[in-house]
């Protein structure tokens, strides 16, 4: 079992565990921690979800660092049950739900977000077309991190031609993430203004 390290706040220093299941891939260290950095001003008392949760980490580190409540969404039952445990050993069950569910009907639920982070299996492109529905899903101002695989074409900037409210995108290495924002007006970038 691996396991991964929660960067800063409360739990800083604590582990979370990850399972081996087939196809999945713990968010790098470094990528947690940029993101989390990037929004950290909506952090404290938000309301927040991590989708294709898989090792929970992102999600974890949400809590650690002041989210209200996280919601954890994870198809996989050993993950999702992974999850729980970490979240009873941390001693933060009572901030945390674990959703057992498919993304693609997770999408057309009701549910409320200052925070989403999106991080579907990088080979399963379609995926991707659920961006919209997770937007819709966010409260006013509020923001979707999207992770996936950087392209090839990709050199020193992330490629975010044709997207809709995106506003800040980020390459580590392979990784890419983008910083979507809800409202119609998603001209600047984020600029310390999140």
């Amino acid at each position: 079992m691996t396991k991964l390290r929660i960067i800063s706040g409360d739990l800083k220093g604590r582990y979370v565990e990850a399972g081996e299941g087939a196809g999945f891939r713990p968010t790098q260290e470094r990528v947690r921690e940029s993101a989390a950095e990037i929004v950290k001003r909506k952090i404290a008392g938000a309301a927040a979800a991590d989708v294709c949760a898989g090792s929970g980490a992102f999600g974890f580190e949400m809590v650690s660092r002041g989210a209200a409540r996280v919601d954890f969404v994870e198809a996989d039952g050993r993950a999702a049950g992974t999850i729980a445990s970490n979240a009873v050993r941390l001693g933060i069950n009572g901030r945390i739900n674990v959703i057992r569910d498919d993304v693609r009907r997770f999408v057309n639920t009701a549910g409320r977000y200052d925070i989403i982070f999106y991080d579907p299996p990088y080979d399963d492109d379609g995926l991707r077309g659920l961006i919209p529905g997770l937007l819709n899903m966010l409260k006013e101002d509020g923001l979707l991190i999207y992770e996936r695989r950087r392209c090839r074409s990709e050199k020193k900037t992330a490629d975010t031609g044709g997207k809709i409210n995106i506003v800040d995108a980020r390459i580590y290495s392979g990784t890419v993430i983008e910083i979507y924002k809800r409202e119609s007006n998603a001209d600047s970038a984020l600029s310390g203004d999140v």
